[in-house]
C-alpha cells in the first residue's frame, strides 16, 4: 500500500507533514514528539500550518532529527528551531560538521532558493510559505548520534540509529521495533510513483549504498517511509520494494559500465542519463539532473577501476 498527500496519519502516532515531495514526519508517543528530516525552507511554514490544523502541540516535540546534510533536508530547521519551544537538533558528527560551515551554508542557501522558486510555479507552495533569508550561517546539531544510538520519545518508543551511508557520507535510518516502523531518508534513492520510476542514488559509493539497502531490507517493517513521494505500508509491497531498489541500482550501474566500455565517455553517459530523470520529473534544471548522474557515473566507474575515458 503507497501512502501519500500530507498531511495524512500513517498509523497511530506518525504523520506525514509537508508536501509529497519533500515529507517530514511527525511521530507522537504519549509525553512527546520527535520530527524527521529537516525539508526546504518552504517546509517550515507548512508543517507549522499544518500542526496547527491537526491541534497538534508544538511544545510536544522534542527532537527534530538530521537525516543527511543535503539542502532539501535541512532549510527548515532555523525556522523550527524557533518555533517549537525546547527542541533539540540531532545528527551525526559528518552531518554537524558540514552544517556548520558557512560555505556550504551559503550553497544550501542558493539551492534551496531554487527549490523555493520551483516549488512556487508548481503550485505546491505559496507566497506564504516563502522563507525568510538564514541570520546565521550554520545549523547547530545539539546531539551527535551515531550508529548503535537509540532515541527515545514519550517514554513509549524508541528508535535505534543505523548508519547507512552511500547516499551520502552522512545518511542515518531509524527503526523502531515495536511498530516495525522504518524512516530511511534517501537510502534507496528517489522514487517517482507517478512514474513508477526509482532513480539511484549512490553518490558517494556504490558498494556502500547496496550494503545499506542490504541491512534495511533485512529488518523486519511493515511501514517504511522514505524521504521524498511515498510510504510504504505491508511486509510483502515493502519487501518488493527493496528488491527493486537493489535491482534498479545494480541495473543501473551494468548500464553505465556497459556504456563506458563501448566508448561513451563519462560525460556523454551522464548527460543520457541526466536527461532520462529530467524527463520524469523538471523540479529543478536539466543540469542539476546531469551533475548528479555524474556522480554516480563516476562511482561505477571508480567500483570497477576504470578511468572516466574508457
Amino acid at each position: 500500500m503507497l501512502v501519500k498527500e500530507p498531511p495524512v496519519q500513517i498509523i497511530s502516532g506518525l504523520w506525514m507533514l509537508g508536501s509529497n515531495l519533500y515529507p517530514l514526519y511527525l511521530f507522537k508517543g504519549t509525553s512527546g514528539a520527535i520530527l524527521f528530516e529537516g525539508g526546504t525552507g518552504a517546509m517550515g511554514p507548512l508543517v507549522l500550518q499544518q500542526m496547527d490544523a491537526l491541534g497538534i502541540d508544538k511544545a510536544s516535540v522534542k527532537h527534530l532529527v538530521v537525516t543527511h546534510a543535503h539542502p532539501d533536508h535541512v532549510m527548515a530547521i532555523p525556522l523550527l528551531r524557533r518555533v517549537l519551544p525546547g527542541v533539540k537538533v540531532l545528527g551525526c558528527q559528518t552531518a554537524a560538521a558540514t552544517l556548520a560551515a558557512a560555505k556550504a551554508l551559503a550553497f544550501f542557501c542558493k539551492i534551496d532558493d531554487a527549490l523555493t522558486r520551483a516549488l512556487l510555479d508548481a503550485g505546491v507552495i505559496t507566497d506564504a510559505h516563502r522563507p525568510e533569508p538564514l541570520t546565521e550561517k550554520q545549523i547547530a546539531v545539539d546531539r551527535i548520534i551515531k550508529e548503535g544510538d537509540t532515541v527515545t520519545v514519550g517514554g513509549d518508543a524508541t528508535f535505534k540509529v543505523f548508519e547507512t551511508p552511500g547516499h551520502s557520507p552522512c545518511s542515518l535510518s531509524f527503526y523502531e521495533a515495536s511498530r516495525k516502523l522504518l524512516l530511511i531518508s534517501d537510502a534507496t534513492g528517489y522514487y517517482l510513483p507517478k512514474h513508477d520510476y526509482l532513480w539511484p542514488n549512490y553518490f558517494v559509493g556504490y558498494e556502500q549504498y547496496l550494503n545499506s539497502i542490504g541491512r534495511l531490507a533485512r529488518l523486519d517493517t511493515e511501514v517504511l517511509c522514505l524521504s521524498h513521494n511515498a510510504v510504504f505500508k505491508g511486509k510483502e509491497d515493502i519487501r518488493a520494494y527493496f528488491d527493486r531498489a537493489i535491482a534498479a541500482t545494480q541495473g543501473y550501474h551494468q548500464r553505465i559500465i556497459a556504456e563506458a566500455r563501448a566508448g561513451k565517455s563519462a560525460e556523454q553517459i551522464a548527460e543520457a542519463l541526466g536527461e532520462e530523470v529530467y524527463a520524469k520529473t523538471q523540479l529543478l534544471p536539466l543540469d542539476f539532473f546531469k551533475k548528479n548522474c555524474a556522480l554516480l557515473v563516476q562511482q561505477s566507474l571508480a567500483h570497477e577501476g576504470m578511468s572516466a575515458g574508457a
